[in-house]
């Protein structure tokens, strides 16, 4: 992941707050840490006399998979005036190029969309 500056209070009010993965580090938590070994991220925090109200907040912020999306959204440094006009031309190159390759099916039409609900949920 690409760390934002500007991510997490940054400004003219004041230095930026630590990432919650900046936060947890010394328990060993980084981007990559899986979700499951994220919920016993407070076992390893209060074996090492490290949960305070700051860090406790840090991996509430982390072991939601909804927050934690958010959370790792934000280490993205995107300029999208600038990424937004490339973007568009690849979309429209795309739609010029033809038909969607892959055959739809009963199974997929656009206006059955209780399988897709399913595929969308965050909730886990």
């Amino acid at each position: 992941m690409i760390k934002d500056p500007s991510a997490n209070g940054a400004g003219p009010s004041g230095p930026a707050r630590p990432s919650p993965y900046e936060l947890l580090a010394p328990a060993g938590v980084t981007p990559w840490t899986s979700h499951k070994d994220m919920q016993d991220v407070s076992f390893e925090l209060l074996a090492r006399h490290l949960m305070t109200p700051v860090t406790q907040q840090a991996w509430d912020e982390l072991r939601g998979v909804r927050r934690r999306l958010l959370v790792d959204l934000l280490h993205y440094d995107v300029d999208l005036a600038a990424e937004l006009p490339s973007a568009t031309e690849e979309i429209d190159r795309a739609l010029a190029a033809g038909p969607d390759p892959l055959p739809r099916t009963d199974a997929h039409r656009p206006d059955d969309l209780t399988g897709l609900t399913d595929l969308i949920r965050f909730d886990v």
